[in-house]
């Protein structure tokens, strides 16, 4: 097998390559959408003619220079981080929006009860009660 000789340069060009290429890949997912974006960066404004108008995140980024790699991660590390804190907000309010869902669904059912307690009914309160604690157990504040 023949060994290939690789300059100091061509060596350096290529791990520069594989680290642009790298940032690349993370960097697509978090900008697929604004949300990720106007949280790291936020919304951007420019006057024209006395009336202010939003600059689009697409436009903001093709300035970004992709070949200043430091700057770059940078850009992409802070995007990260505010993707993991959104993830981290949304994970510490999913068993209350959860519990409020179970809620949402027994809604029709208590209306049901209080409309059967004016008839001395208390069967589908009974069942509200039931369905109530059920969801109490299951999605504990």
């Amino acid at each position: 097998m023949e060994e290939i000789k690789l300059t100091p340069e061509q060596v350096e060009s290529s791990a520069s390559q594989k680290r642009k290429s790298d940032l690349e890949k993370r960097f697509k997912p978090l900008v697929s959408n604004n949300v990720y974006y106007n949280k790291a960066f936020g919304v951007r404004f420019v006057e024209r003619s006395g009336e202010t108008h939003v600059i689009h995140r697409k436009k903001e980024i093709a300035k970004w220079d992709r070949d200043n790699l430091d700057d770059f991660e940078q850009k992409v590390l802070k995007l990260e981080a505010a993707k993991k804190e959104m993830d981290d907000e949304t994970a510490r309010n999913k068993p209350s929006e959860d519990r409020r869902q179970e809620y949402r669904q027994i809604d029709e059912l208590l209306m049901e009860a209080l409309a059967e307690k004016e008839e001395n009914n208390a069967e589908k309160m009974t069942e509200y009660l039931a369905k109530r604690k059920a969801i109490k157990e299951k999605f504990p504040k």
